[in-house]
């Protein structure tokens, strides 16, 4: 297998780990007081998938849709659509899950896994940028207007 294949799989392998484990973990030191915050966290694992599966089909009508880091051969860099407001829409709803889950769970534990999700994507989309902006010339400039994972402000056009 070659270097580059075996360490996007190492990518995709940790980050189903960190997901499966915000899933299936016991909750453990409860926060009283985010237990009333519950229902907001349900609503989040709702909303968390619907904005990655949006991000997704606008990557797969581009053909550019793919699990790993490495941008696919002749793929086209995506800047419209929710693109336009964020580099990486996918993580961020996968984010938005997470908050949601540590919030419904309203376990010390979950939020522990939240911030070690958090810190694994960012890792992520600083390795999938450098390899973006080997093959994007124009990458530079889109990520120094576009923020990582939420909107900063409202752009207009």
């Amino acid at each position: 297998m070659k270097s580059a294949a075996l360490k996007d799989l190492t990518w995709v392998t940790v980050q189903l780990v960190l997901l499966a484990a915000l899933l299936m973990m016991p909750a453990f030191g409860l926060l009283p007081f985010v237990v009333p915050l519950r229902p907001l966290g349900w609503l989040l694992c709702i909303a968390g998938p619907a904005l990655s599966g949006v991000a997704s089909w606008q990557l797969h009508a581009g053909r550019s849709l793919t699990p790993m880091p490495s941008p696919r051969r002749g793929a086209a860099l995506l800047v419209d659509g929710m693109y336009r407001r964020v580099r990486h829409p996918v993580y961020s709803g996968l984010l938005i899950w997470a908050l949601g889950i540590a919030i419904a769970a309203a376990s010390i534990l979950h939020f522990v896994l939240f911030g070690m999700l958090w810190v694994f994507f960012n890792a992520k989309a600083a390795h999938e940028e450098r390899l973006l902006a080997l093959q994007f010339s124009n990458y530079p400039e889109y990520a120094a207007r576009t923020p990582r994972f939420f909107p900063s402000r409202i752009q207009s056009r």
